[in-house]
């Protein structure tokens, strides 16, 4: 065996470590460069606008349904020179009943021209010439459904904004449906009746009719609380002794008078002649001795007795013949 494959084998049963591989010299550690400096960002300077843009009249409108109504912004520049401002307009619903809410109707007359136009409900953008320091009128026509319920609303959200730059000015007008009071002509005799089927129908179709007048000091007539002329004017057909809608929407104030119990002794003066009309003397004739304001009652003296014995009766169980000669009578 030679001595270079002897070397060999004692190496290997030796269980000595093998001779380490030389290692390649380590790179010295980069040096990391210091983070940059972060310059703080400028802050926006926000450029004052020249435009303002206010209401007319009303931001927010009560209307009934089946009506027509006028919404109107003035829109206005500051600046010395003539300027085209970019005007957007978004019409958008909203129902109290969600996904049952009827559509407004909504157009508008756009300045310069003669005839309106329909917005929809979707963002539009208008150019609009100002002339310095002058205003320019938007008008809007707002036309309430005949289906439209308790609440419904409809939104036009206006935004105008300058070549300047700077914030743009906005303004929302809005047209809020509301109940009328609606007056229903009947039959005299027959108010108690047509209100009574009316208001059995109206359970049967909600948010029709609210509530219901039938004042005992008019004949012939009976008040509705509604949503709809045209949804009460359906529910009356077919019904009994109802001669249909008075046209044109009554007013609270029309109705308040007949919401008040007028005094039953109102009128009454001492020393007046009037007959029983009620009780166990009714037929026969008095003569007024006292008027209690505060109980309702009239004393009085029947004027055929042969005692005369003062007789306390309430104000409508009477009926004036004569006003007579004062406190003493005669």
């Amino acid at each position: 065996m030679s001595e270079e494959q002897k070397d060999d084998g004692i190496g290997l049963l030796s269980g000595g470590p093998p001779a380490a591989a030389p290692t390649a010299p380590r790179p010295a550690a980069a040096a990391v460069p210091a983070p940059a400096a972060v310059a703080a960002p400028t802050p926006k300077v926000e450029v004052p606008t020249l435009l303002s843009l206010k209401a007319a009249d009303d931001t927010v409108r009560p209307v009934t349904a089946g009506t027509i109504t006028t919404l109107s912004a003035v829109l206005s520049s500051r600046a010395a020179a003539p300027e085209t401002a970019t005007v957007t307009i978004e019409v958008g619903y909203t129902s109290t009943y969600p996904g049952e809410g009827a559509e407004w109707p909504v157009r508008w007359l756009p300045p310069g021209k003669r005839t309106m136009a329909e917005l929809f409900p979707r963002k539009e953008s208008h150019p609009i010439a100002l002339a310095p320091n002058s205003g320019v009128a938007l008008s809007f026509e707002v036309e309430a459904p005949v289906g439209v319920r308790y609440g419904d609303k409809v939104e036009i959200r206006l935004g105008a904004s300058g070549p300047e730059g700077g914030s743009p000015v906005k303004l929302t007008l809005a047209c809020v449906a509301r109940q009328a009071v609606l007056a229903i002509k009947t039959s005299r005799g027959y108010e108690r009746e047509v209100a009574d089927t009316l208001l059995a129908r109206a359970e049967e179709k909600p948010d029709v009719v609210f509530a219901m007048l039938v004042p005992s000091s008019l004949r012939g007539y009976v008040f509705a609380e509604g949503m709809s002329f045209e949804g009460v004017r359906e529910m009356l057909k077919g019904i009994r002794k109802a001669r249909g809608l008075v046209e044109g929407e009554t007013t609270l104030k029309e109705v308040e008078p007949l919401l008040v119990p007028k005094i039953t002794v109102e009128g009454f003066v001492e020393g007046a002649i009037v007959e029983l009309i009620s009780g166990p003397f009714k037929g026969e004739k008095a003569r007024v001795k006292k008027i209690d304001q505060a109980k309702e009652e009239i004393t009085v003296e029947l004027i055929e007795a042969v005692v005369p014995i003062p007789v306390t009766v309430r104000g409508d169980h009477v009926r004036m013949l004569e006003k007579g000669g004062g406190k003493g009578g005669g």
